[in-house]
């Protein structure tokens, strides 16, 4: 079956001069702040690697989302997992001096968004944009 989206890298495409208005084509009006972040935000975060962003197009190359991701530090308690679990963390974290928790990153979805400037027909499906996370 053929995939209706393509995905891209937001790096690759630091060097097209036409980047600010292919982006500029990207509206939410439900959420400022996911509109915010892809027009000012998201390139700065690129290059300074705060952040990865991938831009979703469909088959008709329309922007019609985007997410990013970040890493993020977390303690996981150690009184609150199993031993099995410890063992686990201990292949992939880093156990403190104290033995209270283990520290290790996670993937954080720090922006997601969907495109409300293109047509009805041609947006993306929410959850169809969130499985693109996973793979």
């Amino acid at each position: 079956m053929h995939d209706p989206y393509s995905i891209v890298n937001l790096r690759s495409c630091l060097e097209n001069v036409n980047l600010t208005s292919l982006l500029s084509s990207f509206s939410c009006p439900s959420n400022p702040d996911v509109e915010q972040f892809l027009l000012h935000n998201s390139i700065e975060f690129t290059k300074k690697d705060q952040s990865v962003t991938y831009l979703v197009f469909n088959h008709e190359s329309a922007l019609v989302g985007y997410y990013s991701l970040a890493i993020k530090p977390i303690s996981i308690q150690t009184d609150h997992i199993s031993k099995t679990m410890a063992k686990k963390l201990s292949r992939v974290s880093t156990l403190d001096p104290s033995g209270q928790s283990y520290h290790t990153a996670a993937y954080l979805i720090a922006q997601l968004g969907k495109n409300y400037a293109i047509s009805k027909n041609q947006q993306i499906n929410g959850s169809i944009l969130v499985n693109y996370i996973g793979n």
